[in-house]
């Protein structure tokens, strides 16, 4: 909090060099408890103990809460207000991976009947950080969003008043250029995003290099494709995409690749997410990028051999990297002196 009020509790967002100031915000400091992560830095945000009390005197029901948080810290930022969320509210998760909202239901709202509406997003807009409170808006894309039922089987799902309120507001906002979609059409889309992820994230991030990097090198090209070569049959071996027209030619290894290296081409100055965070000591998102395609292989029986090692490396240098970051790595032993 002290950051923002020395920032002038405003918000910068730059777009092709001009530059617009927001105030007047409302903002709420959720305090907690720090612990010590699993790279020895504080973790923020763990909770031990969830009320199902309504929220207490001084705090309002949240009606609509969009959620943009790494992956990893979905489930402690969300059991901090969880108190606030109804079975009326409506949670937009707008974030890289998949697989979160399966851990916010086992382990922040694990009752189906008081959970809230879960709505999902998908962002192709380019926007980067200069400091904590200003942005520059990159470049320009589309946001894709979902209502989700709250049960796969119901034919005709009933929306609560808040998802429907939140879904019109953002679609009608021009600069988001947001459409909304049925939610197979909005996993479609989000696995086709999450498989090119699953490739330049990671390779990028072990080979120390630029998205561009990855073009034009024909021993890449031959990981990129064995990698694909996996995913591609994870994807069209899913239950919830069979019967639908088309998936086995959308997620043909073919198709993506061509899909990795016009983003890789499109993006070639750019330093993936996954690399910043090593060089900054932080947490990936792999388990919710490269994991996910493992979890989902195991399950419809398929073994990806080449993608869990990946991750696994992936983890291994998130480990080191955090560690130096943390100084906790040994000093090397002195020769003895003579």
């Amino acid at each position: 909090m002290d950051r923002w009020v020395d920032q002038g509790q405003t918000l910068k967002l730059t777009t092709h060099g001009l530059l617009d100031t927001k105030s007047n915000f409302e903002v709420e400091h959720v305090r907690s408890r720090s612990v010590m992560g699993d790279m020895g830095g504080p973790e923020q945000g763990i909770i031990t103990s969830l009320s199902d009390s309504p929220a207490p005197s001084g705090e309002e029901i949240i009606h609509n809460l969009i959620v943009s948080v790494k992956a990893f810290s979905t489930v402690n930022a969300l059991r901090r207000i969880a108190h606030r969320l109804t079975r009326e509210s409506a949670i937009l998760f707008i974030q890289n991976g998949m697989g979160i909202i399966e851990e916010v239901n086992d382990q922040v709202f694990p009752e189906p009947e008081r959970r809230p509406q879960y709505m999902l997003g998908v962002i192709s807009h380019g926007i980067y950080q200069t400091n904590p409170f200003s942005f520059v808006h990159s470049g320009h894309g589309t946001t894709a969003l979902a209502i989700l039922p709250r049960r796969v089987e119901e034919v005709k799902p009933h929306f609560e008043s808040s998802a429907l309120y939140l879904l019109r507001t953002v679609t009608r906002t021009p600069v988001l250029a947001a459409v909304g979609f049925g939610p197979t059409d909005l996993m479609q889309l989000q696995i086709e995003k999450l498989a090119v992820n699953a490739i330049i994230n990671p390779l990028t991030a072990l080979m120390d290099c630029q998205n561009g990097e990855l073009l034009h090198r024909p021993s890449i090209s031959r990981v990129i494709r064995l990698l694909l070569a996996e995913i591609s049959l994870v994807i069209k071996s899913l239950p919830e995409l069979q019967g639908v027209p088309n998936v086995k030619m959308r997620f043909d290894i073919a198709r993506l690749e061509n899909q990795v290296l016009g983003i890789a081409h499109k993006t070639a100055a750019n330093r993936s997410s996954m690399l910043q965070d090593f060089g900054q000591g932080r947490p990936t998102e792999i388990e919710y990028i490269t994991g996910y395609f493992v979890r989902r292989g195991e399950e419809v029986g398929i073994q990806c051999v080449l993608n869990y090692m990946l991750k696994h490396m992936i983890k291994a240098k998130e480990r080191l990297e955090g560690e130096r970051h943390a100084n906790l790595l040994p000093l090397k032993p002195q020769s003895p002196s003579r």
